[in-house]
């Protein structure tokens, strides 16, 4: 189980890199248009400069007596977050907007400056520090750094006036000498007055004294001398509560006065003119222009694949044609010894890729002919070109090699072929069966040996007739098929292709198993499918399908790599 797993992952996996290897160029292509995008990118985007600004921001807490009556942020973070959104606020930017005229800047300019603006604003706050970048981004070197130097000091002068501000106004009210019940409630629950020990152990006696009073009073009158001694008792700790409240309010003003004097916020280092651009980026677009390629490449390439209509696998052949497959005829690429033969290399020993898929695809027809080794087949194709030719002249020499006596005929009357790939008279062949010389119509006498292939004979189809149906539609092809068949030991017709004339449904009145054969990556399915679908219903069986022209490469005929051919065959003109 766990072995049949991991074969079906590798599966999928070579068909992965096979659908990529079989566009390969494509993707290229388009890394290539993605490097060139980026050089234009490169070439004509106007530079845009960056300068910096390092600020100090320190926390408000700094060097102020704990619990100050302006402490006003819950935490650090809060407090630092707030400073940065203060940077790039409306009033702070409309500020620097228009004191620099930003307007007149072609960056800058209405409609939209001030967004545009804050765009260019960046802030980068430095990991575990008080220190903050402020940075902006324009065409200008100078105004860059101009526009964060001017953005900086506004901001550390705007902080300044509003800490003397808030000095000034609660300075004010501490010294206030007519305070009204709620701003004295308000001093007495100030940080300082309620966190000071003295003054709480002051308040808790004083309660305790008023738990007493409030007892005594269930049993005596307010006259009575315990309760008048309480009622001093307690005037006096209010006092002396008073007293040391006013004490710690004055040390709070005298600290607030000192505190306020400063700027928690200052320059550390002003923005410098730039002598390079940040954008753009050449190397950064250059690798975004190469992976954006590659993705798109990639993305293409499998939306081909997914939307592909023509027939590429063994697969395709089962699920567009749902018919068995038989095997791959591959095309030679290397080129080196010119063949003059196109079945040359079915006669040269050795691992050669060609010759030993088409004794494959011999191997599979003897299984699905089963116990009729002998039965006549047809080999036909949905359109012309495709390779059914091909694949006859090589399967038919690769079947005598077996021993048997093969008689391979050139069914095609309107544009015969066998006769050059194995170099044979014409004026021979099929068409002369229907003459009216007995000598000239003789069947034997229209058959031609092929010297270098033993067992192995050939009918062409002779001189072209002009009324090639009529005659494939007459009695004397049933007897003719009748005689070869009795004859030979493997009879095997090259029938025209299916589309767009019906040559074959008439072979297929005698001889009803065929294999149909598509050219790799070519063949339209739903044509195919068409043209077997046009064949069943002539009644003529389909042996299996045979794909032509393969061109080995990616994983799935990575076992063929120890297979060394250098040979190519030029047909004839």
């Amino acid at each position: 189980m766990q072995e049949t797993k991991q074969t079906n992952e590798e599966l999928d996996l070579s068909w992965y890199i096979n659908v990529v290897l079989k566009r390969f160029w494509l993707i290229v292509g388009l890394v290539f248009l993605g490097i060139i995008a980026a050089v234009l990118v490169n070439i004509f985007m106007t530079p845009v400069y960056r300068a910096t600004t390092l600020l100090m921001i320190e926390n408000e807490q700094a060097g102020k007596i704990e619990n100050s009556v302006v402490s006003s942020f819950t935490s650090e973070e809060d407090y630092y977050r707030t400073q940065y959104k203060l940077l790039e606020s409306r009033t702070l930017l409309s500020k620097v907007y228009n004191n620099m005229q930003l307007n007149s800047y072609p960056e800058f300019a209405n409609p939209g400056g001030l967004y545009k603006l804050k765009t260019a604003l960046k802030i980068e706050p430095i990991t575990r520090s008080r220190l903050v970048n402020l940075s902006v981004d324009a065409y200008s070197p100078k105004l860059a750094a101009d526009i964060t130097n001017t953005l900086a000091k506004t901001f550390v002068a705007d902080n300044l006036s509003n800490r003397i501000s808030m000095a000034n106004e609660v300075i004010a009210a501490l010294e206030s000498t007519q305070k009204s019940a709620r701003e004295q409630e308000l001093l007495n629950s100030m940080p300082q007055v309620v966190n000071s020990d003295f003054i709480k152990s002051l308040k808790m006696q004083e309660a305790k004294l008023i738990t007493e009073r409030a007892n005594l009073l269930a049993k005596y009158t307010a006259k009575h001398p315990q309760i008048i001694s309480l009622n001093n008792q307690i005037g006096a700790l209010q006092n002396t509560i008073n007293l040391e409240t006013t004490r710690l309010i004055q040390s709070i003003k005298i600290d607030l006065s000192g505190q306020f004097s400063g700027n928690n916020i200052r320059i550390v280092d002003a923005a410098q003119i730039s002598t390079s651009p940040v954008k753009p980026n050449k190397l950064l677009n250059l690798a975004v222009g190469i992976l954006a390629g590659g993705l798109l490449g990639l993305l293409l390439v499998f939306t081909l694949e997914f939307l592909e209509q023509s027939i590429s696998s063994a697969e395709d052949l089962d699920n567009k044609l749902h018919l068995p497959f038989l095997g791959f005829v591959p095309i030679e690429k290397s080129k080196g010894k010119k063949l003059k033969k196109e079945y040359e290399l079915m006669l040269k020993e050795g691992n050669i890729l060609m010759p030993e898929n088409v004794r494959n695809i011999r191997t599979m027809l003897n299984f699905a002919l089963s116990d009729k080794n002998n039965t006549p087949f047809l080999i036909t194709s949905a359109l012309q070109g495709e390779g059914k030719s091909h694949l006859s002249a090589n399967l038919s020499v690769a079947i005598a090699q077996t021993g048997k006596k093969v008689l391979l005929v050139d069914g095609d009357l309107r544009r015969s072929r066998l006769h050059r790939a194995f170099h044979l008279n014409n004026e021979l062949g099929l068409s002369n069966i229907w003459a009216s010389d007995d000598a000239k119509a003789d069947y034997k006498a229209n058959i031609q040996a092929v010297s270098d292939v033993k067992n192995l004979f050939i009918m062409t189809s002779g001189q072209r007739p002009p009324n090639p149906a009529e005659l494939l539609n007459t009695p004397k092809l049933e007897d003719f098929i009748q005689w070869a068949a009795k004859n030979y030991d493997q009879l095997i017709i090259d029938c025209p292709a299916i589309m767009p004339v019906s040559d074959t449904l008439l072979w297929g009145k005698y001889i009803p198993r065929a294999i149909f054969v598509v050219k790799y990556g070519k063949t339209n399915a739903k044509l195919a499918l068409s043209a077997v679908h046009k064949l069943q219903k002539a009644g003529i069986k389909l042996l299996g399908g045979i794909i032509s022209y393969y061109q080995p490469g990616g994983l799935a005929y990575g076992k063929y790599g120890y297979y060394k051919h250098n040979y190519y065959y030029d047909e004839e003109k």
